[in-house]
């Protein structure tokens, strides 16, 4: 069984999510039963507890207001990724994933007090761009719609990427990478998965 979105068909506008039970071949299914019962969707995470402990007096209220020294992520600089973070409708706190805590918090925290939480990162920026040239190159390959990358609510960076389905080879070199730096994310899937989206 698996779970379709069909509220684009042409041949049935409107007609939502469906459940669809059948043989799932090479490149299509063979339908057997259809029903319009759907389990709920998750809600999306919204990041608001930062993985730091405040700092004396809380976390500052405002807008971070970024500059060109935390947007300059080179292979080899500190900053491996950023999250903003609130803990209220007018609190932002700029969470950074660094290879080197120190030297990220000697650099920004002047411009950011009260609005800074400076975490370890399991991956270095150098692992990122290698996924992504992988990526990039095979994307025809394995079907990929989109990648990009995303942050956990540990302010820790992975690589979520959509394609139509897991192939072999895509499976296997997911696994040979560290764990957690890529999440696949299919749009056809067994029915033991929440839903999916065919697009």
């Amino acid at each position: 069984m698996i779970w379709a979105d069909a509220a684009g068909s042409a041949a049935n506008p409107g007609l939502g999510y469906l459940s669809v039970v059948g043989i799932w071949g090479d490149e299509s299914i063979e339908v057997e039963e259809l029903s319009a019962e759907i389990p709920p969707r998750e809600t999306r995470a919204v990041w608001r507890e930062p993985p730091c402990p405040p700092p004396p007096g809380g976390w500052r209220h405002g807008v971070v207001e970024l500059d060109a020294d935390v947007h300059d992520r080179g292979p080899s600089g500190p900053i491996v990724h950023i999250t903003i973070f609130r803990p209220s409708a007018d609190q932002e706190v700029l969470v950074v994933a660094a290879t080197d805590v120190d030297a990220v918090i000697r650099q920004l925290s002047p411009k950011l007090p009260g609005q800074l939480c400076v975490v370890p990162s399991r991956f270095t920026r150098a692992q990122i761009d290698e996924v992504y040239d992988v990526l990039h190159a095979r994307w025809r390959d394995w079907r990929l719609e989109t990648f990009g990358t995303g942050s956990d609510d540990q302010a820790q960076p992975y690589i979520p990427a959509t394609m139509f389905r897991v192939t072999a080879d895509l499976a296997e070199w997911v696994d040979a990478l560290p764990e957690g730096l890529v999440r696949l994310e299919p749009t056809l899937v067994p029915a033991s998965m929440p839903y999916i989206r065919i697009r």
